[in-house]
């Protein structure tokens, strides 16, 4: 499954914040991990991957949980 990826920064007068975006159409691997992001706000902006979300802690996957296919993260400009 590849996940694109654009780097977005935001510029303000006295603050700048960088904020990783994904494509909203995705080829999901598997329906289970489709289901997971529309039911569980999965993406984290921060580090521009899908995470597992526990509580408060976000642990980013490389792979998916349901399937086990790999996760590419593809940069874009």
């Amino acid at each position: 499954m590849q996940v694109y990826v654009r780097k977005d920064v935001q510029a303000f007068e006295y603050v700048s914040f960088t904020e990783f975006k994904n494509e909203e159409e995705l080829d999901f691997c598997c329906e289970k991990l489709e289901k997971y992001v529309s039911v569980v706000k999965s993406w984290s902006s921060k580090i521009g991957k899908f995470c597992i979300v526990e509580k408060d802690t976000l642990t980013p996957i490389d792979y998916c949980p349901f399937c086990g296919k790999k996760i590419d993260y593809v940069d874009v400009e």
